[in-house]
């Protein structure tokens, strides 16, 4: 049995200090969500890099997907996976920063899917409900822990 520190003033016992990922299983399973949606956006950029045609859906598209050209929307997602990586590397180590960066890059995440929902309708809305999950992961407050907020 864990012995529990006393409060500088004697009276009630303090929690003993865990780390981030044990007073949650909430955030562990957001931290890494965010990390695979965001090694999902780095491929996604790769593929609008590389491959220009692969998202077009008829030939009146062209080059471009609703504002930008393929290439812009490719440098797009890359920064913004890259992003993700590093906020859920952040979630890991308890950063309150990483989690609210999260919670905002999954929401980008989210809105950026819909400009690819008329090519791939199953994958953007794969990759918008695990940004669902990752927002209420990060969000969540675990019963054991009252007062444990974003």
């Amino acid at each position: 049995m864990k012995s529990e520190s006393l409060a500088s003033d004697g009276g009630t016992p303090e929690p003993p200090d865990r780390p981030p990922l044990e007073r949650s299983h909430w955030v562990a399973f957001a931290g890494i969500m965010l990390m695979l949606s965001g090694l999902f956006d780095i491929i996604n950029g790769f593929v609008a890099l590389l491959d220009n045609g692969y998202y077009s859906t008829t030939y009146e598209h062209g080059n471009r997907l609703l504002i930008f050209n393929y290439d812009v929307w490719g440098w797009v997602w890359i920064f913004v996976g890259i992003a993700q990586v590093l906020a859920g590397l952040g979630v890991f180590m308890g950063s309150r920063f990483a989690r609210i960066t999260g919670i905002v890059l999954a929401g980008v995440c989210m809105v950026g899917q819909l400009m690819f929902l008329s090519t791939f309708p199953l994958w953007s809305v794969a990759t918008m409900a695990l940004s669902v999950l990752v927002i209420y992961g990060l969000l969540a407050v675990p019963r054991h822990l009252p007062g444990e907020r974003v």
